[in-house]
């Protein structure tokens, strides 16, 4: 069935009714005009609000001495003493009111007694607000309309007990109601209050709207409009005028006032019944994230609970709302987290920070994640594109502006968004700079321990991601070059690379493409010291023989030196600057006895860099030997004429 046509069989259709005294003519029902809205009313608006108005109401004189003028002289008496005009409604087909049929007091007006001289008069008043009968009264699905009888009887004095019947029977008829609902059990009151009326010869009208749900969270507009005109049964059908009123109904989607409808109608004829049918949206109570508390939640359900049992929500709406609070017990709990969060900040300890941001992430991760199930699962319920999806967004932003609240929060706010996308594509195959993107995301935050992690089904997805992107990093990046480092000999040119392949390595986010590259480096590193440490042996021993040979011409080159200074310069006569020369070469001496014991100590820890050490000290010692003897032979040739 097209929306269109769904939406006009739920309404309250007001049936043809005769509204009868005794008399073979009769008060007829007529229906002047129908106005159906353009609006496109698909199944969600399942709700129905029906308002009538009675315009003209003083018009009944006229009605009914037209019709006691129109009889026969032999008919006219079933006119004698007429006391007043009832008019009812019956709800014939609401399964909500239990299988008895419930009649209801709409109007009861008294006339005042016709003589010969003059015909009868009404007590109604100028202008009676409109009746609402039923406020979003919920229709199942296989209650396709409402059927609504509105009859009138004409009671004269001899016929009060048929009156009284009518309303025995009513209240019957609600006592035998197992829970009678309180719009049921209002009823009992107007009865009273006609009773009372009609004993006391004045107007009553029906006050008691059957408003089975007082919840606010409806939309209402506008569905359809009747106008139906009282007449004797031999009276043609006035001819109405309705442009005016077409466009009044066309631009008052939610709703009009008496005044104007009834300038809109601009009809003075005889007495009018407008019935305005109304369908509502069930729309779900608004909540911010600040109100969303256990209690809250609690009080929600309870009360979703209560409204399904009684039949006035949909079975469709009852589960989106079922959902919906399971959804909300989601975010409670996510706001619980981020406050023990907040308290263990304070406390500055880095593994039980890193735990409660990690419960935070978990939550909104889970939040979100329910959210995108519900936008799969119901992408074609109407009920939840057009009522839920608007709620859970608003929850949704409110979880987002929770998490957008510090540094670490922000990063696990995008932690958990790049694990969703990486949810959705677990076969894509992602170039080096989205990895990167992803990984810098999955990296942000500081996580717990990788046990504690792999305690959990959240943890479990961050590895199992982590290990994907790093795998495909590494296999297109860095395996070919680290599988080459690996093998390259340790060389000098060789080492440019090795360099070039751990800055490259520094630069990325895969942290195990860095520990790849720097075991590989590790190894390379090993031979190269191996390597060098040979050389270094190899120069230590080559310098222990050239120590040897040099430590014996340095004690030949200083015994001549001694010699010189003892026969060409008396001690007690040595000039300054021979003086000075003299005390080089006991500095020099001692050097030769530093080298002697150096070249008999080998380093103990014979690694390339203890090696090395002690092969630049020898180097050393032999350098400033050298220098030091050539510095006295240039500066007095003299003493070293022995060489």
């Amino acid at each position: 069935m097209k929306p269109r046509s769904l939406a006009r069989s739920f309404l309250l259709f007001l049936l043809l009714c005769t509204f009868t005294g005794q008399a073979q003519d009769r008060i007829e029902t007529r229906l002047g005009y129908n106005y159906l809205d353009k609006f496109e009313f698909t199944d969600e608006w399942q709700y129905l609000t029906t308002d009538m108005y009675l315009l003209n109401a003083g018009q009944f004189s006229r009605v009914i001495n037209e019709l006691e003028q129109g009889t026969t002289k032999a008919r006219r008496r079933d006119y004698i003493n007429l006391e007043s005009l009832f008019i009812s409604a019956q709800l014939k087909n609401a399964k909500l009111f239990g299988q008895e049929p419930i009649v209801y007091p709409l109007y009861n007006f008294a006339f005042e007694p016709a003589t010969d001289k003059k015909n009868y008069a009404t007590r109604i008043s100028d202008n009676i607000d409109a009746i609402r009968i039923i406020d979003k009264l919920p229709l199942a699905s296989d209650e396709r309309n409402i059927d609504a009888t509105v009859e009138a009887r004409l009671f004269t004095s001899d016929s009060r007990e048929v009156f009284f019947n009518i309303i025995a029977n009513q209240l019957t008829n609600i006592s035998k109601l197992m829970t009678p609902q309180a719009a049921m059990l209002s009823l009992v009151g107007e009865f009273g209050h006609l009773i009372r009326n009609a004993a006391q010869r004045k107007e009553y009208k029906f006050s008691s709207t059957i408003r089975l749900y007082e919840g606010q969270n409806f939309d209402t507009r506008l569905h359809s409009v009747r106008v139906y005109i009282f007449v004797p049964s031999f009276a043609k059908l006035p001819a109405l005028r309705t442009p005016r009123l077409t466009e009044l109904l066309s631009n008052s989607p939610q709703g009009f006032e008496r005044q104007k409808l009834e300038a809109a109608l601009n009809y003075k004829d005889y007495p009018v019944l407008v019935v305005a049918n109304y369908k509502s949206l069930y729309r779900m109570d608004a909540l911010s994230g600040s109100d969303i508390t256990s209690e809250t939640i609690e009080k929600r359900r309870i009360r979703i609970e209560q409204a399904f049992t009684a039949g006035l929500v949909t079975e469709d709406a009852y589960k989106q709302e079922k959902l919906f609070v399971e959804f909300l017990r989601n975010f409670s709990d996510l706001k619980q987290n981020l406050n023990n969060y907040r308290l263990n900040y304070k406390n500055n300890s880095p593994e039980a920070n890193a735990k409660t941001l990690f419960a935070v992430i978990q939550d909104y991760k889970r939040l979100k994640t329910l959210a995108y199930q519900r936008d799969r699962e119901f992408s074609r319920n109407h009920s939840y594109q057009r009522i839920f999806k608007s709620e859970y967004n608003t929850i949704l932003a409110s979880a987002d502006s929770y998490m957008e609240s510090d540094f670490n929060l922000k990063n696990g706010k995008d932690m958990v968004n790049t694990l969703l996308d990486l949810d959705q594509e677990t076969a894509r195959s992602y170039t080096v700079a989205q990895r990167e993107q992803y990984l810098n995301k999955l990296y942000s935050v500081e996580l717990p321990n990788p046990e504690f992690l792999a305690s959990t089904l959240e943890g479990e997805g961050i590895s199992r991601h982590l290990n994907r992107l790093e795998s495909a990093q590494y296999n297109d990046l860095y395996a070919r070059e680290v599988i080459r480092l690996r093998e390259l000999a340790p060389t000098e040119e060789n080492i440019a690379f090795r360099n070039s392949l751990l800055e490259k390595a520094n630069s990325t986010k895969c942290r195990s493409c860095r520990e790849e590259v720097k075991q590989a480096a590790r190894q390379f590193n090993l031979r190269l010291e191996e390597q060098q440490l040979q050389k270094e042996k190899s120069r230590l021993q080559e310098l222990n023989g050239q120590v040897e040979r040099k430590i014996i011409t340095y004690l030949k080159q200083d015994d001549c030196i001694e010699n010189a200074f003892k026969t060409q310069y008396p001690a007690e006569s040595l000039p300054d600057y021979v003086q000075r020369l003299y005390e080089k070469k006991i500095e020099l001496r001692k050097l030769i006895e530093e080298l002697d014991t150096l070249s008999k100590t080998p380093p103990q820890d014979m690694k390339v860099d203890a090696v090395r050490e002690h092969n630049q000290r020898l180097t050393g010692f032999l350098r400033r030997l050298d220098q030091g003897y050539a510095d006295i032979c240039a500066a007095e040739k003299n003493l070293c004429g022995c060489q």
